[in-house]
Formats: structure tokens, C-alpha cells, sequence
């Protein structure tokens, strides 16, 4: 829970908890001290010793916020994922069984994350009788319907006093918006379920259990008519923060409709109050103190929710193309969008998923059936399965755009197609060089419906953009913006430092004098890591300190281990898995080499530049658009082993021309490829297009 200034309800809440019967595995509580100013720190402390309470701080005022800081002590700790997190207020007293029925719940029920539980009133004096029948009792104060039956329930019925999630929500980056929500001032509404409604959106269920029971705290001025009219006003501010865009026909910023709804409330208003109805009165100031709310919102409070953006894909592993999905958002972000990520399940999609909600990115799963890409065995059931399950889910997302990212020839038409049919427009990014392919029939006339509705395409280099066009020109409308943008590098982070190259060949336990040669990237058949194994086998014998590092994993890993100990390179050959922190490697180098068959771009390849170490790849589309003409690397015959030895082994044998090649990489990135350059290209891009 967080607290601000709670004194005089915490000690009949914590006597409660007190008295609470714990479940088999122990519990904790964590309360949040939010910037108090009366005795609440005493307070607590002076149960420390009675309960299994851990005291956080947060200064700044908001409950979400505080709510954060304490997820981020919850993550801190190890645990199940599918322990549960319950969320409570400083004025809801539990019954005694609470914890043990809110464990029965989650028990029963393990395909649920999201869990709400009864809120009944604590009258601190009894309300007026003819109040209750007039106003509604879960907005106005927070309390569950007594009607409401255990089962599924409208994640908007779950509620802040008396809520539960599971973990591994939050373990996947999840976090409440610091936006909304009680912030020690006047506030929307809509924390907590703007939050559900969110969970929701990327496939969480949610459960009510009314046997998991509180008791809200209703103070005496709570029960009178000007605190329940300013609830409506803040419920009507709120409810305008949680409005999609685009749903209605606007007037002043504003649905037209509410304008007509607004005077026939004033209207009878003025009928009520010449009958004397003092109840139906009421009822229509409430009415329009909602309205109010939202016209003051729209007209004086936060900018209405950014239209969004939704950056999906055909992916199957964590590599390039998602690491640049990942920063068109933060683009899109920086340029007053909303952006999001929606992509299927993949090794190693949580960890990256944990890794964004730092910077408040969402990543979602989402595995629309794929009738384009790979077999077409079903393909008809697939499509059919993909217009009436999944355009619900892709239309649950409330994207204003939706950016299909293409990996491979076909891998992404799937999902251009279910855009479409939901008349969403799109826009397409390249990543990589794709060989020719003949469409049959069936295809082409799909094909034609999936692109008219694409606003833009752009590739990551001139080769890709190139090859696309050859494949899709009959199907691309005449109107779509075509770019070439290629992948951006933070050369703040990535850049040339004795320091950390010192510390990494440490980590590396490689001799600081000498020669190392590494490949990033990950370890599949594109990459053709096999290759880089190949060469230094080669030039060992030239240059018998030369070191191997292989950072990244990948399905041929196994293989490469073999052919490893079979040229019998075990001592010069470093593998290190997949590399997080790339920056903390990269200036290690005396080269990086990348021996690909084909590439989109190459993002290893600028890092490298950006680091002051001299780029290699092989002559290929992609590779090729960075290197040919650059004077920070060079490339290297693709398929002749021996040619392209001797021009690495020339190469690491002039130190000063390395030194120098470093040295003009570094300003090409900075010139051509820094986030800053990048991006501007990318907000351009976009310019008109919402």
C-alpha cells in the first residue's frame, strides 16, 4: 500500500493485520510512506516489531508512483512468478481470512493474473438514506456491487483497495501510470483500472473472489453532495485519459455527441428543479459534473492519449530488427506518440521485455495465424482462423497505425493482410536484402488487399529497399512514401575507451598485448560464424597471438564448439553467449568481422565504427551499403576464404592503418548513424502519415 499522511486510518488497519491468519508460506507487507506530513512514520515504526512490514520512501506525490517503488523492492527479492501481489489502501481493513482466501483464489484458478476482491463501506457515520439509490457507490467511493458473483469479470470492476496481480506481471515489465491516480492535489480518476484495462489489452484475464473481503473507510464528509459532485468531475477528467482517440466525430475537442447529452441534462436539470425533486436533481448534477470533468480535461488538463503506434512483427529470435523495433518506439515516443510493441513469444523475449519496462515500453504478445509465412499446408483454415479470432485482438491493441516489420520475403504479409481486413493503416519496415519469389494466384490477390491500405515503407539500407521493390512493386499503391533509414547506434554509449577495453579483455582473460578479433552477432546460418572459425584458423599461423571472440548464442553454438576442438583453436576461441551490454565488449576489439551471407544492415557493424575499431563484412547487400566507399572499414570477398584471409592478415599487421580506420569510423557514425541523425529521419518519416 502507500500512504500519505494516513495516521488516523492506519491504526485500525494494522491492528487488522495484526490479526490476520498467514498463509502456509509466509507473507510481507511493503508500505510506501508518500512524503507524509503528519505522524505516519511513527506510526509504522511503532508496529515494526508486531508484523512482517518492510517501510519504503517515495518524496514525490502519487500513489502509482509509489506503488512503482515498491514493485521495484518486490522484483528486487526472488520469487515465484506466480506469487501474488495484493494491493490495498491505508483505509481498507481486511477480514482475518483475507490472505488465506485470496491464496484459494489464485490456487483455483492459475489461468488468471489479475484479481479482484470485495470492498464493502465502513460508514464512519451513517450516509444520508436517499443517497446510496442516486449515485454510483464504485466510482464515487470505490466499493464492489454485492451482486457481483464470483467469476471472470470486466477488468474495470478490479479496484485499487482490494486488488491482486500475479508477479510475473510485473516481472514482464508491466507498471502503473504515474499520470492518473491520487497525487496529493486534484487528480483524474482511473488508476487502477486504467492499469486492468491495460492488462487486458495484452491478454491477461482477470477473476473476481468475494470471499477476499475488505472494509473501506468512509469519512462523514465524504457523504456530502459537494465531495460527491467533485468525484464525478474527477471520474469525467479520467475517463477522458483512458478514451481512444478517433472514436467519435469531435467538436471543440470533444465528441459531438456529449455536447447534445450535456444540454439535455441542463434541460432537466431546470424540469427537476421546478418539481422540487430534490433526488432527480441531484442525479442530473452529477451527470454533469462528469461532463464538466471531461470538457475541462480535454480543454485545460493533459494532452489527450497520443495516437498510437503498433510495432509488430513475424519474430522468431531477439536480434537486429527487434532491437530497432524497440528503438522506433522510443522514436515515436520522443515524437509525441504513443508506440508500443506487440511480437510472439521467443527465447528470450521476457528478459528483453524486463529490460524495456525500465523505459516504460510495453512489450505484448501477439501470434495472429501466419498463412503467408513458411508452410502453406492450411493455409485457408490459418487465414480464416486469423480474421475472426485474431482482428479482435489486433483491434484490442486501439492502434491509430500499425508498423509491420519484415525479416524475411513473406515474414510479416500475415500480419499487413489482418491490418487491413481491420482497416488499420500501416506502414512496412525492411530489414534485410530478400531474394526473388513468384507469387501464385491466391497469394497475389491477398497481397493486393494487405497493401492498399500502406501509407509508407522504408528500408535500412538502399540494397534492401531495392530488393523489396522488385518483390512488391505491382502491389504497393502509388501513394506510399518509400525512405531508406538506416539502423541508428548511441554513440554516447558505444564509443572508443582504453578504459573499458582494458576491463574487458580482463573479463575475456585475454593478454592486454594481444590480437583480437571478434564477431557479434548471433550464431545461425546468416551469419556464418563457421567462416570467422575458418579464418583464424588461417591466420594463426601469421600471427600466433590472435584471439577468436564469438559473442552471441544461436543454434549453431554446439556445431561451432566441435569444429572448434576439431582444428584444435580451443584456448584461442572465446565464446560468450549472448552479450547484453555490447558497449562493454566492442572497444576490445582490434577488428570486428562479420562474414554474412546477406544482411539488411548490419548493426554490429556501426557499433563497431562508433567504438573506433575497424569494421569488416563480407561483400553483400546491407554489409555493403556501409562499408563500400567508407573509410572506417573495408570489405571482403564473400565465398573465397583465402582472398579474404590475406586481407584481414594484411590488415591486422598495419597497426596505424587500423588506428586510422578506427579514427573515420567513428566520425561516420556520428555523421550518419548517432540516434540523433536517425531519428530525425524517422519523425520525418512519419510526418503526415497519422
Amino acid at each position: 500500500m502507500a500512504t500519505r499522511d494516513g495516521a488516523a486510518t492506519l491504526p485500525q488497519v494494522l491492528d487488522a493485520y495484526c490479526r490476520l491468519a498467514a498463509p502456509p508460506d509466509g507473507w510481507r507487507l511493503l508500505i510506501v510512506d508518500n512524503g507524509s506530513k503528519d505522524d505516519t512514520a511513527a506510526l509504522l515504526a511503532s508496529y515494526a516489531d508486531r508484523l512482517p512490514m518492510r517501510r519504503l520512501h517515495e518524496a514525490v506525490a502519487g500513489k502509482n508512483r509509489a506503488l512503482n517503488r515498491a514493485l521495484d523492492d518486490v522484483l528486487a527479492q526472488p520469487d515465484a512468478d506466480d506469487a501474488l501481489c495484493i494491493f490495498t489502501d491505508d483505509d481498507a481493513t481486511p477480514d482475518a481470512d483475507w490472505l488465506l482466501q485470496w491464496q484459494a483464489c489464485a490456487s483455483a484458478h492459475p489461468d488468471h493474473s489479475v484479481f479482484g476482491g470485495a470492498i464493502l463501506p465502513d460508514w464512519a457515520a451513517p450516509p444520508p438514506a436517499w443517497l446510496l439509490p442516486l449515485i454510483p457507490t464504485g466510482l464515487t467511493y470505490g466499493l464492489t456491487s454485492p451482486d457481483l458473483a464470483d467469476g471472470p469479470v470486466f477488468p474495470g470492476l478490479v479496484w485499487g483497495a482490494n486488488m491482486a496481480v500475479r508477479r510475473a506481471v510485473f516481472a514482464a515489465g508491466h507498471r502503473f501510470d504515474v499520470g492518473v491516480g491520487p497525487n496529493g492535489a486534484e487528480y483524474a480518476m482511473g488508476s487502477e483500472t486504467e492499469f486492468t484495462r491495460r492488462l487486458a489489452m495484452t491478454g491477461h484475464r482477470a477473476w473476481f473472489c468475494g470471499a477476499a473481503r475488505v472494509a473501506h473507510h468512509i469519512r462523514p464528509h465524504q457523504a456530502g453532495i459537494d465531495y460527491i459532485l467533485r468525484k464525478a468531475w474527477r471520474f469525467g477528467r479520467g475517463k477522458y485519459r483512458q478514451e481512444p482517440p478517433g472514436r467519435f466525430v469531435e467538436l471543440l475537442d470533444v465528441p459531438r455527441w456529449m455536447w447534445l447529452r450535456y444540454l439535455l441534462e441542463v434541460a432537466a436539470l431546470g424540469r427537476a428543479m421546478l418539481a422540487g425533486d430534490a433526488g432527480r436533481k441531484f442525479s442530473h448534477r452529477w451527470e454533469l459534473a462528469y461532463l464538466r470533468g471531461y470538457f475541462h480535461e480535454a480543454w485545460h488538463g493533459a494532452p489527450r492519449r497520443q495516437k498510437t503506434v503498433l510495432v509488430s512483427s513475424y519474430s522468431g529470435e531477439l536480434g537486429g530488427m527487434e532491437l530497432r523495433m524497440a528503438q522506433e518506439v522510443r522514436y515515436l515516443q520522443a515524437a509525441g506518440y504513443a508506440g508500443m510493441l506487440a511480437v510472439p513469444q521467443f527465447d528470450g523475449v521476457t528478459g528483453w521485455r524486463q529490460r524495456l519496462a525500465r523505459e516504460q515500453i510495453t512489450v505484448a504478445e501477439f501470434s495472429p495465424p501466419a498463412f503467408f509465412e513458411g508452410t502453406w499446408r492450411w493455409r485457408n483454415l490459418r487465414r480464416w482462423r486469423a480474421q475472426w479470432f485474431a482482428a479482435g485482438r489486433l483491434l484490442a491493441f486501439k492502434a491509430s497505425l500499425v508498423h509491420v516489420a519484415f525479416c524475411w520475403t513473406t515474414y510479416g504479409a500475415s500480419l499487413l493482410w489482418l491490418a487491413q481486413r481491420c482497416r488499420l493503416p500501416t506502414v512496412i519496415s525492411v530489414h534485410n536484402a530478400f531474394p526473388a519469389i513468384r507469387f501464385t494466384s491466391w497469394h497475389a490477390r491477398l497481397l493486393r488487399q494487405a497493401f492498399s491500405n500502406v501509407r509508407g515503407i522504408y528500408a535500412v539500407s538502399d540494397s534492401a529497399l531495392a530488393h523489396f521493390l522488385e518483390i512488391y512493386r505491382p502491389f504497393i499503391p502509388p501513394s506510399a512514401r518509400l525512405a531508406v533509414i538506416p539502423n541508428p547506434v548511441d554513440i554516447a554509449l558505444f564509443r572508443p575507451s582504453p578504459a573499458v577495453q582494458l576491463q574487458a579483455r580482463k573479463r575475456l582473460q585475454v593478454p592486454q598485448q594481444a590480437l583480437l578479433m571478434g564477431v557479434v552477432a548471433r550464431l545461425s546460418e546468416q551469419k556464418r560464424p563457421d567462416m570467422a572459425v575458418d579464418m583464424l584458423a588461417v591466420l594463426r599461423g601469421r600471427f600466433p597471438d590472435l584471439y577468436l571472440v564469438l559473442a552471441g548464442g544461436g543454434p549453431l553454438e554446439g556445431a561451432l564448439r566441435a569444429q572448434v576442438a576439431r582444428l584444435g583453436l580451443l584456448p584461442w576461441v572465446i565464446f560468450t553467449g549472448f552479450v547484453e551490454h555490447v558497449q562493454e565488449l566492442m572497444p576490445a576489439l582490434d577488428m570486428h568481422l562479420l562474414m554474412s551471407r546477406n544482411e539488411g544492415f548490419g548493426i554490429a557493424t556501426i557499433e563497431a565504427m562508433a567504438c573506433g575499431v575497424p569494421a569488416v563484412a563480407t561483400d553483400v547487400p546491407g554489409s555493403a551499403d556501409i562499408l563500400r566507399g567508407s573509410r572506417g572499414g573495408m570489405l571482403i570477398p564473400a565465398n573465397d576464404l583465402a582472398a579474404a584471409a590475406a586481407a584481414v592478415g594484411d590488415l591486422l599487421a598495419d597497426p596505424a592503418r587500423r588506428t586510422a580506420m578506427g579514427r573515420h569510423g567513428r566520425a561516420e557514425a556520428v555523421a550518419r548513424y548517432s540516434s540523433v541523425v536517425v531519428g530525425k529521419q524517422v519523425r520525418a518519416f512519419y510526418d503526415g502519415l497519422l
